[in-house]
Formats: structure tokens, C-alpha cells, sequence
């Protein structure tokens, strides 16, 4: 019998343990950060399969913040993508929208969520329909787009300088502007449970009920 006991409690504890993340919020929120570059696939996985639903889910509680530019190198005023010229353009395209909308966090991944599903309106057709599909002035976009080399590459090469340094991986998951390997790999696999516990243990949210 008391070896039964023993087994149970071993497992209970392996289970509290799974549970307990890391990840904690910061005045009841989590920030998070994701690092990416158009010509990613991983990236689109990432957004549909798991951003989406962890907003969907738990919005409310959460300061979402793209950085598209990936392994972007800038050096004397030219900027440089692995995959040519359609990358970089369509990273600079998702900057400036990203810019413009940077006041409202469901329109900003209602556009990412569209350049990143086929077929891939940016990157792989140089269009402008993903924009347009959330009711931005596409000459406004046009001539962001046309003029690089300013503020938006500038914050976001260095936004994106020490985690891709660390990471070496797109997407790159950072919360509340920690590096964190291990949060950054859970992230990819099972984010909205991975907040859902961290939101759970703060009880400010309300939130109770969490999915193993």
C-alpha cells in the first residue's frame, strides 16, 4: 500500500512539475515577442497553429509585438535577406503595416495571420492585398514601403539582434523581454497552454482551468 501511495505521489508531482512553466505574467500581463522573416515556413506553423489560438484564447492578457527581420544582415545602407530581394521587400511591407496599426493588436495579427496562410500575398506575389484587407491607405503603405533605411529597419535590427544571436532559430519566441531557450522552445509547441498556466497562477486574471 505504501508503495502505491509512493507511486501516486511521484506522479502528482511530475504533473505539478509539467505545469510550472517559468513563465510568469507582469502586472497581469505577458508580452510576447516573435522574431520573423517572410520567407519562413516555420513561421506561418507558428502563427496559425499557435499565436492565433493563445490570442483567441487569452488576448486580453496579452502585449503582442512582431519583429520582421529574421537573419536580415545591414551593413554600409544595404539591407541583405537569405532569400533575395522578394524577403526583403515583403519584411519592410510587414514593418510598415505593422507600423500603422501598431495601435490595434487584433488588426496587427489579422494582417500577419494573412501574409503568413497561402498564398503568401507579399512574399510570394508582391501584393499589397493583405493591407488592403485591413483598410489601410495603400498609397500611405506604398511609400513607407519605397523609402527603407529608417527608423522602422533601425528598431527592428536591434530588436531582433540578441535573440536571433541566441536563438538561431525563426520564429524566436521572447516573454516580457527575457531570453528564455527553454520558454522559447515550449512556446513553439504549446503556447496557449504554456500562458494559460502562467495566467492561472496569478490570480488577478481569474483564469483557473488549463489542458495538460
Amino acid at each position: 500500500m505504501a508503495a502505491k501511495y509512493i507511486i501516486l505521489f511521484s506522479a502528482c508531482f511530475v504533473l505539478a512539475s509539467s505545469q510550472s512553466t517559468g513563465l510568469q505574467t507582469v502586472n497581469g500581463r505577458i508580452k510576447v515577442s516573435v522574431g520573423l522573416t517572410s520567407s519562413e515556413s516555420e513561421v506561418s506553423k507558428f502563427i496559425n497553429n499557435q499565436l492565433v489560438p493563445a490570442v483567441e484564447a487569452y488576448g486580453k492578457f496579452l502585449d503582442i509585438e512582431f519583429v520582421p527581420w529574421g537573419r536580415t544582415t545591414w551593413v554600409n545602407n544595404v539591407i541583405q535577406c537569405n532569400s533575395g530581394h522578394a524577403e526583403c521587400w515583403a519584411n519592410r511591407l510587414h514593418r510598415c503595416v505593422l507600423d500603422k496599426l501598431k495601435n490595434d493588436q487584433a488588426a496587427q495579427l489579422h494582417y500577419m495571420a494573412c501574409e503568413f496562410s497561402a498564398p503568401y500575398p507579399s512574399y510570394l506575389q508582391g501584393s499589397y492585398i493583405c493591407a488592403q484587407a485591413v483598410g489601410l491607405n495603400l498609397l500611405d503603405v506604398d511609400y513607407c514601403v519605397a523609402n527603407p533605411g529608417d527608423e522602422l529597419d533601425r528598431a527592428a535590427q536591434e530588436a531582433a539582434s540578441v535573440p536571433m544571436a541566441q536563438f538561431q532559430f525563426i520564429p524566436y519566441i521572447v516573454f516580457n523581454e527575457a531570453i528564455n531557450v527553454d520558454l522559447h522552445e515550449e512556446g513553439l509547441v504549446r503556447l496557449p497552454n504554456l500562458i494559460c498556466w502562467a495566467l492561472s497562477e496569478d490570480s488577478s486574471t481569474g483564469v483557473t482551468s488549463c489542458h495538460v
